[in-house]
């Protein structure tokens, strides 16, 4: 059975999608990185290449069964798009954002709806436009929106932030895929506007540039294969300047401090800092009669995440806080205190011994860059 170029680009991105998926289970198991919204994504992109590939080679001569697949492996694409969604919502921001969420559950549920009335209508001989242009706006429109609307812009930033080659590939990589959704669109646009009663028809060019239009969504996918088989900690890489990370005794005293390396000039005094995350705790706890931390002190532009454990207060600077960013202080706090248990239990005065925990910095936080002169002083 020989393929046609859209069946050798489905391929291409489904085998694409394996390689990312072995990839990051290795992270979650080896280095213990999650990013479980990204990974998931990847797993139903893998799937729904797998559903698509299964109804043009096993399902071959069985209508029903390739109804059913063809419904299956788009309704796949549709979660896919829906965790890359979440996946972007927990890089740029702590919460995610209740209005864009709201939006692309109904196109979901919109592309779900018309897939499976499609399925229903297909195999029962009746009219499947309708619940085809159902299928059509829920399929398109969240793709657009997570590629361009949100990953785009979120690269771009990244490169204007660190002036690194990546992001730019990266960004690349999303418009590709985004462009063959485009040409999806707009022959779909023209299949719409005919259910319709419009007598419109698609150029001819567009008829044929939308039978190979999967060949830029499979190069797009390749880029961002390469972008992580070079350097696959770069999925965490955060878009705005992170400035310091301080461990303080419950009693306000730091006793270790990193400094990092930012797009903005910032002089950062520890004492003093530290001095100040003190004072508004103690006043916190004794105004509301609350023993928990302080967790959050923003401003416009800057923001204190603190984080605290058994016997430390864990405190990071940033312009942002990201999910990333916070579940990552949580896990910094846990891995401190095991590491540095004998040392924290019996007071140590000899802050030297705790200046091996920027080794801890790897593992957790990969997208931070030391600025160890900083640091030293």
């Amino acid at each position: 059975m020989e393929f046609s170029i859209g069946e050798w680009t489905v391929l291409l991105i489904t085998i694409a999608f394996g390689i990312l998926v072995i990839l990051f289970l290795i992270q979650a198991v080896i280095r213990k990185r999650y990013a479980w919204s990204f990974l998931i994504s990847l797993v139903f992109g893998l799937l729904a290449g797998l559903a698509a590939i299964f109804g043009e080679v096993v399902f071959s001569g069985n209508t029903s069964l390739q109804f059913f697949s063809r419904s299956l492996h788009l309704n796949l694409y549709g979660f896919h798009f829906f965790f890359f969604y979440i996946f972007f919502e927990r890089l740029i921001s702590k919460k995610i954002n209740s209005i864009r969420l709201s939006i692309m559950i109904a196109l979901l549920l919109t592309q779900t709806i018309g897939l499976w009335l499609v399925f229903y209508n297909g195999i029962n001989g009746f009219n499947t436009d309708i619940a085809w242009v159902l299928a059509d706006i829920g399929y398109w429109t969240p793709a657009l929106f997570v590629y361009l609307g949100l990953g785009v812009p979120i690269f771009i930033k990244t490169y204007l932030y660190t002036k690194e080659i990546r992001p730019i590939i990266l960004s690349a990589a999303l418009i590709l895929v985004g462009f063959g959704f485009i040409i999806s669109m707009l022959n779909d646009i023209y299949f719409i506007l005919g259910v319709f009663g419009s007598p419109a028809t698609a150029p001819d060019i567009l008829t044929e540039i939308s039978e190979i239009a999967n060949i830029f969504p499979s190069i797009g996918v390749i880029l961002f294969v390469i972008t992580y088989l070079t350097n696959i900690d770069y999925i965490y890489r955060l878009p705005n300047d992170n400035y310091l990370l301080m461990v303080l005794r419950k009693d306000g005293s730091p006793i270790h401090s990193v400094h990092f390396k930012t797009r903005k000039q910032v002089e950062i005094q520890d004492i003093l800092l530290s001095g100040m995350i003190s004072a508004i705790n103690s006043v916190f706890k004794e105004v509301f009669k609350k023993e928990a931390s302080v967790r959050n002190i923003n401003s416009r532009g800057i923001n204190i995440l603190l984080e605290p454990g058994e016997n430390i207060l864990a405190v990071i600077i940033t312009d942002n806080v990201s999910y990333f960013l916070d579940q990552g202080l949580k896990r910094y706090v846990i891995t401190f205190e095991q590491t540095f248990a004998n040392e924290l239990k019996k007071k140590e005065e000899n802050l030297k011994v705790y200046e091996s925990a920027i080794a801890l910095l790897n593992s957790i936080f990969p997208f931070f860059i030391v600025d160890y002169e900083a640091t030293k002083k």
